[in-house]
């Protein structure tokens, strides 16, 4: 059974314009990232820590990926006729890559199995320290921890974004949008994945009933996401009726997505790079979590 506990992310606004392909500046972040690490590395080093830089690898974008993020309809509908809002479809399709793409081991697995609870506490004190000095040095923030780095992030994402919230033309296509799908909620950023969070809750759901044993508890102010460890037999009957509600969405919000999904793309990089991230495709997730808290 896997878990996944829900994790913030965020950042800031400007003018908008339409959107024909990704904000630039994904590149620059991720040398930003390679910077922390480094300096992760030394500073760990010098205090007595083995620590291995832990730099994820480049986006590999899939066919079509970019074009749903700008809200192309064909591209979305392609997507979603086949794996829904992508909830229940990596357990049904477990060798695609669209939908379950190749992970890499975090490196430093190893060493924080070997160590006991009292030098694990201390490793982990040391790394949020380091990893502080590191943003302090590269981006020339202040953060306390990784937590809070995010936390941070989190914050002026949703900052950013609320600006949507008074565009008129979204309000008004928010309002359509709502009509359509039969909810009270008309809010542009709202409406932005709120079908979407409505699969994952159920998924979790399906997940929680099935788990055996003790429950894990969350963290305080967290909220834990179980994913179905389901065979792709089991879970084709529920991707079916998560299809029918994205395309049911995607209909729905056939003047919304357009509009909407340029602009919220576009604050989204601005906020992630400025956070030393690569911008658009990472924030999705986490938005999709975060309405779920």
């Amino acid at each position: 059974m896997f878990i996944a506990k829900a994790v913030a992310a965020t950042l800031l606004a400007g003018s908008f314009g339409g959107l024909t392909s990704l904000p630039s500046g994904d590149d620059a972040a991720y040398d930003q990232q390679r910077q922390m690490e480094d300096k992760r590395v030394a500073c760990m080093t010098e205090q007595g820590f083995d620590y291995v830089a832990a730099l994820a690898p480049e986006r590999q974008w899939q066919p079509g990926e970019r074009e749903r993020l700008a809200g192309d309809l064909q591209a979305l509908r392609t997507y979603r006729a086949k794996y829904g809002f992508g909830v229940w479809s990596p357990n049904v399709y477990p060798k695609d890559e669209v939908v379950n793409p190749t992970s890499r081991e975090n490196p430093n697995n190893k060493t924080l199995m070997s160590l006991s609870a009292a030098e694990l506490k201390k490793w982990r004190a040391a790394d949020d320290a380091c990893f502080s000095r590191a943003v302090k040095e590269v981006l020339g923030k202040t953060v306390t921890s990784q937590q809070d780095f995010y936390d941070q992030l989190e914050a002026a994402e949703q900052k950013s974004l609320s600006v949507l919230d008074q565009d008129k033309e979204l309000v008004r296509l928010g309002r359509q949008f709502a009509t359509c799908l039969g909810v009270g909620e008309t809010r542009p950023t709202a409406l932005d994945g709120l079908s979407h969070t409505k699969i994952v809750r159920q998924a979790s759901e399906v997940a929680r009933k099935a788990w055996k044993g003790e429950l894990p508890k969350a963290p305080k102010g967290k909220t834990i996401i179980f994913r179905p460890n389901l065979k792709p037999a089991e879970a084709r009957p529920y991707l079916a009726k998560e299809i029918k509600a994205a395309l049911k969405d995607l209909e729905c919000g056939k003047a919304f997505y357009p509009a909407y999904s340029p602009k919220a793309v576009e604050i989204t990089s601005r906020v992630y790079q400025e956070f030393g991230r690569e911008g658009a495709a990472q924030a999705i997730a986490s938005r999709i979590y975060r309405k779920i808290i």
